[in-house]
């Protein structure tokens, strides 16, 4: 990956933080227009170093610990533009950008812990990995809505409530965003683990279902359904809905973060020779 391309992405996201503050400060309605800039030229220089590293390698560049994290981070900006654009919600600035900030310095200083394998350039695999980011992202928002929620609920129902309660939305707007892009996460990251295994079903040999990585996606996937299917028939709301939808993201990223360390065949660090 081009890290010249990354440390300007960097640069950019870090103007972007800065330049949010006087709006938040300031009690606007919409994010300055150079705070605005700078996050699209982030995202901009950001795209340009994924491509840069896919056509180095002639495959997505997520065959390492730095490139999940980058592209994570790049998904989540993106995410956090669409949700600004759609609703309006200026505090997701203060929430989301500094997340994507560390994301991608950590995987700017991350080593190129590299390993090159044929089946990481096939369909399946690229439609598998592109779905389950497209989710991570709106399942991103859905933890940063829930987050917002709960702090602002207990802003509402303290006798003395910070400043800061005047500038995050209403508990209503709140249990909205995170209902909304609940529903936009879930298809994808089922498309996501019904192309894995498919992929999977391929690739490997030998009794692959039993991998622990496998097995915590799967276990997090059923959450994640149990919280949808709660959610869109009317029976999970408001605080309960954000913890829930908390514990289903802390969920995710152990297993994304910490599993993939320890998995035999679907790690960071895997042994995919595939099937001979």
């Amino acid at each position: 990956m081009s890290s010249t391309l990354v440390w300007t992405a960097l640069g950019f996201y870090g103007l972007a933080i800065v330049s949010s503050f006087p709006s938040v400060i300031q009690r606007r309605v919409k994010l300055s227009p150079a705070t605005l800039m700078a996050v699209g030229a982030g995202l901009l220089s950001h795209l340009a170093g994924l491509m840069t590293a896919a056509l180095a390698f002639d495959r997505p560049p997520l065959t390492n610990v730095s490139g999940f994290l980058s592209v994570l981070a790049f998904m989540a900006c993106a995410a956090f533009l669409v949700g600004y654009w759609k609703y309006r919600i200026m505090p997701l600035a203060i929430f989301v950008l500094p997340v994507v900030f560390l994301l991608t310095l950590t995987s700017a200083l991350q080593g190129d812990l590299d390993f090159s394998s044929a089946p990481f350039r096939t369909r399946w695999m690229v439609l598998h990995i592109s779905a389950l980011f497209v989710g991570y992202a709106a399942l991103f928002l859905t933890f940063i809505a829930s987050v917002m929620y709960l702090i602002q609920e207990r802003e509402l129902k303290s006798k003395k409530p910070w400043a800061f309660y005047h500038r995050l939305p209403s508990l209503e707007a709140l249990d909205a965003l995170a209902h909304r892009t609940l529903v936009i996460g879930m298809p994808f990251m089922t498309l996501g683990i019904i192309t894995g295994f498919i992929w999977a079903g391929t690739t490997w040999e030998g009794p692959w279902g039993l991998d622990r990585k496998i097995i915590a996606s799967v276990l997090t996937w059923l959450g994640y359904l149990a919280i949808f299917a709660s959610r869109v028939a009317g029976r999970l709301r408001g605080r309960r809905a954000a913890y829930f939808a908390m514990a289903g993201f802390a969920a995710l990223m152990f297993t994304f973060l910490v599993i993939s360390y320890v998995s035999g065949v679907h790690g960071f660090f895997p042994n995919l020779e595939g099937k001979s």
